[in-house]
């Protein structure tokens, strides 16, 4: 055989890359639409799972924002709530590193943002774990636990006003 034939005889038999007859048309039609109800299931779970990380992050964070505005009003000296507001702080740092953090990890640019906030939110800690213990000058306490406060009301604002509509943009 000719190379001019072995190419019109190529040309006369069927692609395999596109279907052939009624049944091979309903067959890859089918196909197209079960991975096409494959794509929205996985689209809606992963909405569902965004959606929850990022109205659980904004409900505690909103709840720690409102105790911190009740300590604030606290003439002198470390409040006595400081102690339950730690604790439920270490809650939302904890339920963030379980949640919110792997999430953004799925993507390549979000490393470098998650990795400062584990480092902002376990410096703010340590930082409430000095205040508690007294590990501050006695005279520098009231402004020290202020600013300590201060500090983790902007962390958390930055949750709120840039981390959350980040997620909802990337994930």
């Amino acid at each position: 055989m000719t190379a001019s034939n072995q190419d019109h005889a190529s040309q006369n038999r069927p692609s395999k890359d596109r279907p052939h007859g009624p049944h091979e048309i309903l067959q890859h039609g089918a196909e197209f639409d079960a991975d096409a109800a494959k794509r929205r299931h996985d689209d809606v779970q992963a909405h569902e799972t965004h959606t929850a990380a990022t109205d659980a992050l904004i409900a505690r964070s909103r709840a720690l924002r409102a105790t911190l505005q009740e300590l604030h009003r606290v003439p002198s000296g470390a409040p006595d709530g400081l102690l339950a507001f730690r604790q439920a702080f270490q809650e939302h740092y904890a339920a963030k590193q379980a949640t919110v953090h792997p999430l953004l990890e799925r993507q390549d640019k979000a490393s470098v943002a998650v990795v400062r906030d584990r480092e902002d939110g376990a410096q703010l800690l340590r930082r409430l774990d000095d205040v508690i213990a007294g590990k501050v000058a006695v005279e520098g306490m009231t402004l020290t636990t202020q600013l300590v406060l201060g500090e983790v009301d902007q962390y958390l604002l930055h949750e709120e006003r840039d981390l959350v509509p980040w997620m909802q943009r990337s994930l």
